[in-house]
């Protein structure tokens, strides 16, 4: 009797063991330097995805310039494949929402992989701060200096808008790097500046240094600096400032964030959604995330796309605010008296 010929068995394939960006090359955009915040999260959560996704290789590409902006055109204009992803500062949702020049990138279009990280921003001051309490800042009837990078960063026109929202006179001096910026707080050539917690601790246990504001509600901040006043609490009941607010928090939240391009097919998002999310719950990755300094606060890629979406579909309104905020904290900043009335 003849036998049929063998065949052998067709098994099934798990949706666990099939990837459709397995044996594929990825590029993650890091919108820093070598060795800055965006670049140690890039290389830290590639290795995590070459663990999780087969044969996945891994490359990543600094590109710096323009505070990430080159870098979020380049995904702007990348292939929809899965093939490039991007990371960088939060600066870049406030360059869009502010209509900065040289902004060439949509973020309300990308194709959000999530959010890992969130920290704490605070005003702090130094040993040649002429006062010692908000209370105190908010009484001074003069300028009160605070070191930023330039006038078109985030931290120069954030001042402006606290002056707005607290009547205060805080005068930005531009000029500084990052940590030049620290440098010229603690040596008292300027009386505030602007960090982040835990990313920036360690300029928090410099003689002199304290934190006379919460920014934002993140992490718990050192004892020491138990009771400090959060920006929420003070503009309660103040629907002036609502939209102004919620864009600072936004912005100042995003912390260890991906995205891929534009149009990034379903499937593909999934799959990198889910590599992504596995991250907060993998122990070797929160160890290493907490000796760099990153504090684990996971939002989910839809989650993120919904509240990109919703602050990018009312820019518009929301500019009209921030550029009137921002004029009465100039004027307050130069001396005058202002009251401030936003849209």
């Amino acid at each position: 009797m003849r036998q049929a010929p063998f065949r052998p068995l067709a098994l099934p394939v798990r949706p666990s063991d099939y990837s459709p960006l397995q044996g594929k090359t990825v590029t993650i955009l890091a919108g820093s330097e070598v060795g800055g915040n965006s670049d140690l999260f890039a290389r830290s959560i590639g290795r995590h995805f070459e663990r999780v996704i087969p044969k996945l290789r891994v490359e990543i590409k600094n590109i710096p310039q323009a505070g990430g902006a080159l870098a979020a055109k380049t995904l702007q204009g990348a292939p929809n494949d899965g093939t490039m992803l991007l990371t960088s500062s939060t600066g870049l949702l406030g360059a869009q929402v502010q209509g900065d020049e040289g902004v060439a990138y949509d973020l309300g279009s990308w194709s959000w992989l999530g959010r890992l990280a969130t920290e704490t921003r605070t005003l702090v001051i130094g040993p040649g701060a002429d006062f010692s309490t908000l209370d105190e800042l908010r009484a001074k009837t003069t300028p009160s200096s605070m070191s930023v990078r330039s006038k078109s960063s985030f931290a120069y026109h954030e001042a402006m808008w606290l002056n707005a929202m607290l009547g205060l006179r805080i005068k930005p001096i531009p000029g500084y790097k990052t940590v030049e910026k620290e440098t010229a707080l603690i040596q008292g050539e300027v009386m505030l500046t602007v960090v982040g917690y835990p990313t920036d601790r360690d300029l928090l246990d410099q003689p002199g240094v304290d934190v006379v504001l919460r920014l934002t509600d993140g992490p718990a901040l050192p004892a020491r600096f138990a009771g400090r006043p959060l920006l929420a609490d003070l503009i309660a009941g103040q629907p002036t400032f609502a939209a102004a607010a919620a864009f600072m928090r936004a912005s100042t939240s995003m912390q260890n964030w991906m995205a891929a391009a534009p149009g990034t097919p379903t499937e593909i998002l999934a799959e990198w959604r889910r590599a992504f999310e596995s991250a907060a719950d993998l122990p070797a990755y929160l160890d290493e995330a907490g000796k760099l300094g990153f504090a684990v606060s996971l939002v989910k890629g839809a989650e993120l796309q919904q509240q990109i979406g919703d602050l990018v579909a009312n820019i518009g309104s929301l500019r009209a605010q921030l550029d009137a905020a921002a004029r009465c904290g100039k004027a307050l900043s130069e001396g005058q008296s202002a009251g401030c009335v936003v849209l």
